[in-house]
């Protein structure tokens, strides 16, 4: 835990240091309900924030001699980055043993690999956007704790997390159909069959998809004033690998060359590793090609940051794959 903490905090420094925020969308923008439409609705961190502000004057006194600058309302977004990123690498351990693989827990740090790559390195050391919003780590968080929890059934635990998670950012509906894919039961040829040995899951994935439907009903109603469109307007991916071939810069990087390093390559491991993959990571995989198909029409996606939950699903596949060895337990029935 001492390791994770510590790659935590040299990993949010550097992220901190290489990124800003979209103006429109900025963390004191959500933090007042002024923030333009999607941003509006994904208020979970900066409530947080807001509701630790009263401990600035105790952590300036505290640790103000130990930090070399001013210790503010964005050192509390700091302090929730280190802990969102911390619980996710020592979730990486028990979510490949979901997936059923044995894994080493100092592998779990490996996670760092593909999220340094796109979130810091080339999102603003080198030639990105240099993005940041204090929603996306944490969003990855909720992620890996929501599967774990789904395929455990713990539902005294998971519907807390779940709504945290709604309340975070939107793409928490992929907690929800991540769950629903690994768990279903294809065993039977028959509907009637079917729908019984799945009945658990669907209602659990009613009323989950009713939690998060309504809490973007409710938030968007909430913020319906705001400015913005209520639907993103993605910009045209193709004009951008337009970019790529002809060497021209595009304002989400002044060279598009560096769009092809995206998750620093580690999306390859898979498919040269394919022998290595269960039945479950092929599901896993599966959630993460829907996510990639909604990103065509929800999301910018020459932006490196936006492959949030994505970068979990191929950076654990790729640690279960090349540091992993399968479980001698019984594995979900195939499609």
């Amino acid at each position: 835990m001492i390791v994770s903490l510590l790659f935590s905090i040299f990993f949010t420094y550097y992220y901190f240091l290489y990124t800003n925020e979209y103006s429109k969308g900025s963390y004191e923008k959500i933090a007042k309900f002024e923030a333009d439409k999607v941003f509006q609705t994904r208020l979970l961190i900066t409530s947080l924030a807001n509701l630790l502000q009263p401990t600035l004057p105790l952590l300036k006194w505290s640790f103000q001699w130990a930090v070399p600058y001013p210790i503010n309302y964005e050192v509390i977004l700091q302090l929730i980055n280190v802990t969102s990123l911390t619980i996710l690498i020592l979730l990486i351990h028990p979510l490949a043993k979901i997936l059923g693989y044995i894994t080493k827990p100092f592998t779990s740090l490996l996670i760092l690999f593909p999220l340094s790559w796109n979130y810091i390195v080339i999102n603003g050391f080198l030639d990105g956007a240099g993005l940041y919003y204090s929603y996306d780590i944490p969003s990855l968080t909720f992620f890996a704790l929501g599967i774990i929890l789904f395929m455990q059934k713990k539902w005294l635990w998971f519907y807390p997390v779940f709504i945290l998670a709604c309340l975070n950012r939107e793409s928490a509906c992929f907690i929800s159909l991540g769950g629903f894919i690994l768990n279903f039961n294809f065993s039977s040829k028959k509907i009637k069959e079917i729908i019984l040995l799945n009945k658990e899951i669907i209602v659990q994935s009613i009323i989950q998809f009713m939690i998060w439907s309504s809490s973007r009903v409710v938030l968007s109603y909430l913020c319906r004033n705001n400015p913005g469109d209520f639907f993103e307007q993605p910009h045209s991916m193709i004009d951008f690998l337009g970019t790529v071939a002809s060497g021209q810069g595009h304002w989400a990087m002044q060279n598009p060359l560096w769009f092809l390093t995206l998750f620093a390559g580690i999306w390859s491991i898979p498919l040269i590793k394919s022998k290595n993959l269960n039945n479950l990571s092929k599901r896993f995989l599966g959630v993460g090609l829907i996510y990639l198909l909604v990103l065509t029409q929800r999301s910018n996606m020459m932006e490196t940051r936006v492959y949030n939950e994505l970068n979990v699903i191929l950076g654990t596949t790729a640690i279960c794959c090349v540091f992993g060895r399968k479980s001698p337990q019984k594995q979900i029935p195939k499609y």
